[in-house]
């Protein structure tokens, strides 16, 4: 999903979008490897997330963001708790 398609999207598919991106951020690292996970990326709560996307896709030239992009750089700075 894009910014346009995040624009476009009723509430329910906001946060189910939402969901998703939790769901394959925080997946195992590294599943595929021989030595095993490395461990479980960083995560946003939702409401930061929704946050982050209706900041950036108010703007007219991020219509073509990728929302898991946006997600992923903005949980690995966020600390862990």
């Amino acid at each position: 999903m894009n910014c346009a398609e995040w624009q476009k999207a009723d509430i329910r598919e906001r946060y189910g979008t939402i969901e998703d991106l939790r769901e394959f951020a925080g997946s195992a690292a590294g599943a595929g490897s021989a030595t095993g996970p490395a461990g479980h990326g960083a995560t946003l709560e939702t409401d930061k997330a929704y946050k982050l996307f209706q900041n950036w896709c108010s703007k007219d030239f991020a219509r073509g963001f990728k929302l898991y992009k946006l997600y992923t750089r903005a949980a690995a700075f966020t600390p862990r708790q």
